[in-house]
């Protein structure tokens, strides 16, 4: 099992710092520069996911599905009722949430 990507290195402020000195640079060296943060991109976004601890696997109260994705308990209960949530199951009269499900559903709502 695989947790979120790597987070995206702060390209923004690396440009802007190449920005503060371009003037100062012959065109390859620009080019250089440019071309390696596109490859730290690259290496970011293709990286394979971080795997999931093991304590992700068990089960979870509706505690820590609250904390983790930042939703109501009402709303909660309404999906799962659904069908809509994939890490949450039935058992009898009540629902259990999947923390390894609960980390995957999470990961796939991230943008990328």
């Amino acid at each position: 099992m695989t947790g979120p990507a790597a987070p995206v290195p702060d390209l923004a402020a690396q440009l802007y710092a190449l920005a503060e000195r371009v003037d100062g640079l012959a065109a390859a060296d620009i080019a250089g520069e440019l071309e390696r943060l596109r490859f730290t991109l690259w290496q970011t976004v293709t990286a394979p996911p971080a795997p999931v601890s093991p304590d992700s696997s068990r089960a979870l109260d509706v505690g820590e599905v609250i904390a983790r994705t930042g939703m109501s308990k009402q709303w909660l209960y309404r999906e799962a009722r659904a069908g809509r949530l994939p890490f949450a199951r039935r058992l009898g009269r009540r629902l259990v949430f999947d923390g390894a499900g609960l980390e995957r559903w999470l990961a796939s709502r991230r943008p990328r």
